[in-house]
């Protein structure tokens, strides 16, 4: 008989900013998530590999790089983890224009940029990609 255990959503966060990944990981464990980051593709590579519960959603902070590459990247760490396709890669967009503010954009399957208006729409897009 196999027991259901109940472990928090796990989330793979790439976030290079040292003021900013303390606090967003703060935010998402008091959400109900279990966060692992990293700072660059190859530690995001070997964290989710070597995880027990393996990451259900790819987090990336756009920094100096365009969104396509930055979506290249998260495509790339769920190819080198071995990870689902389907897996959800969110990029949070360092830049936009304020038409865009308040929506998330699908970019591909399983792809989505958002386009930070205030925190709450980044928690309702995980959330609802990644329930808790």
């Amino acid at each position: 008989m196999s027991e259901k255990k109940d472990v928090p959503p796990t989330i793979l966060m790439m976030e290079l900013d040292d003021d900013t990944r303390p606090l967003l990981k703060l935010n998402l464990s008091n959400r109900g998530y279990h966060v692992i980051s990293a700072l660059q593709e190859e530690d995001a590579i070997a964290l989710a590999r070597g995880v027990r519960d393996r990451p259900e959603l790819i987090l990336l902070n756009q920094v100096n790089l365009p969104i396509d590459q930055v979506i290249n990247i998260g495509r790339r760490i769920c190819q080198g983890a071995e990870l689902p396709s389907s897996t959800p890669i969110v990029v949070m967009a360092e830049r936009y224009g304020e038409d865009m503010e308040g929506k998330d954009i699908k970019v591909g399957e399983s792809e989505y940029v958002t386009y930070l208006e205030d925190g709450e729409q980044l928690m309702n897009l995980l959330h609802r990609l990644c329930p808790v």
